[in-house]
């Protein structure tokens, strides 16, 4: 199945305008404090201006887009090894020859619903819909943060994240004081509590178990936006826990799914590797990767066993948000339309984006004649909604928990079909 070519959309600028809007949360202090540890500075979030010229730009993108052929490369050759770790154990045992894939989009404190939905999805006994040890596990934005604890796939962690979703705090979010919509500020919302509180989930049993899946040939997949670049990145976390697993050091971990979670404009972008990133959602809100045709990991197990069949491959989908936005009158003022606009725009570049991979199960049923199937789950279009003015609004994540929650453990829940955005 050829990698995604996602559409790009301007939302950054619609975000800003938006952001300042929102009246959530309490207001961080007179020195910018967020309670968090750290200098002023730090606690400020300050980056410093960068003095980076055109001409050190070209040659920090030329070995950027090397890297990350090398990096896609990586990713294939670790799924080809895991079909064939697959095609083993079905010889050995006969265990089913399947290659399942989660996709989690990204929508904030909408994440409650896909916890929620993945620990109600372990109820469900042995057999089709059963939920299976995925082999890749692929995340953007809030799906970055659920997406480590879904790839560890224990009982244990799934309740991890769900505990995480259910307890929002406070301070997870502050405005920059009362003129937080200056321009000079490096965000909106000062998130320095909510990126400890990330960063010390990163722990060394998360760590060690990340990297033991990885060991095994299972990819775990983060998407975030190069700013620099202009398009999408995606990070292979499984490889960043090995490598923390051996060095002792998480931190660049927790900075990866902090960067795929930075909202543009609303919470800082973040430096990885000497570059801008912000939230994967700016280049597209879900993804699928690894699998091009022509010399990609299926055509490749076919050439390397021609007599063997080709892995059943399961696309499950968990969209945290709904298809749509709701109908409402919309008022003819600027910050209505604009709203209004963002909301459609988001919700029609991830139809957009379903299509895609859609179109990447039908291309791999007709060119390699693959047995795969396409599932996806969202939150229904009669559900209540949030409040608008809250970012995190405690009793509406843990009522979209318990939605997800009996959602999972449903198998009608799924769905095969998408919506159209017109």
């Amino acid at each position: 199945m050829p990698r995604l070519n996602r559409c790009r959309i301007t939302v950054v600028a619609l975000v800003a305008i938006l952001g300042f809007l929102v009246s959530t949360g309490p207001t961080e202090g007179n020195d910018g404090s967020s309670r968090c540890e750290g200098s002023k500075k730090q606690r400020k979030q300050k980056i410093e201006p960068r003095a980076i010229d055109v001409d050190q730009l070209r040659a920090m993108l030329t070995t950027y887009d090397e890297d990350r052929h090398a990096e896609r490369r990586t990713m294939e050759d670790t799924a080809l090894s895991r079909m064939e770790r697959e095609y083993e154990q079905h010889l050995a045992t006969g265990a089913e020859f399947v290659y399942d894939i989660l996709v989690l989009s990204g929508g904030g404190s909408k994440g409650a619903f896909g916890s929620g939905f993945l620990e109600g999805w372990g109820s469900i006994p042995d057999g089709e819909f059963a939920r299976p040890e995925f082999d890749m596990v692929t995340g953007v934005s809030t799906g970055a943060l659920i997406a480590p604890f879904a790839f560890v796939g224990t009982s244990e962690s799934y309740t991890t994240i769900v505990q995480f979703y259910e307890n929002p705090e406070p301070n997870w979010v502050k405005k920059r004081g009362l003129l937080f919509f200056k321009p000079h500020h490096v965000s909106l919302f000062n998130d320095c509590h909510l990126q400890e509180m990330i960063r010390s989930a990163i722990d060394e049993p998360l760590v060690s178990s990340m990297a033991a899946a990885s060991v095994d040939d299972r990819l775990l997949l983060v998407g975030a936006t190069n700013l620099d670049a202009g398009k999408g990145r995606i990070f292979n976390v499984g490889l960043e826990a090995e490598a923390a697993k051996k060095d002792g050091i998480y931190d660049r971990i927790g900075t990866i799914l902090i960067a795929s979670a930075a909202i543009p404009g609303v919470f800082p972008p973040v430096i990885v590797d000497g570059m801008l990133y912000a939230d994967g959602g700016a280049t597209s809100n879900l993804f699928v990767t690894g699998f091009s045709a022509g010399e990609g990991p299926m055509a490749r197990f076919r050439d390397r066993h021609p007599e063997a069949p080709l892995p059943k491959v399961r696309v499950w989908v968990v969209v945290n948000g709904k298809f749509q936005p709701e109908a409402a009158v919309t008022q003819p003022t600027w910050v209505a339309v604009a709203g209004r606009s963002l909301n459609t725009l988001v919700s029609s570049e991830e139809i957009f984006a379903l299509s895609l991979i859609k179109d990447m199960v039908e291309v791999a049923e007709t060119e390699h004649g693959a047995d795969v199937e396409f599932r996806v789950v969202a939150i229904p279009e009669d559900a209540p909604a949030g409040k608008a003015h809250d970012l995190f609004d405690k009793a509406y994540m843990l009522e979209l928990e318990k939605l997800g929650r009996t959602m999972g453990a449903d198998p009608s829940s799924w769905r095969t079909d998408i919506p159209s955005a017109y």
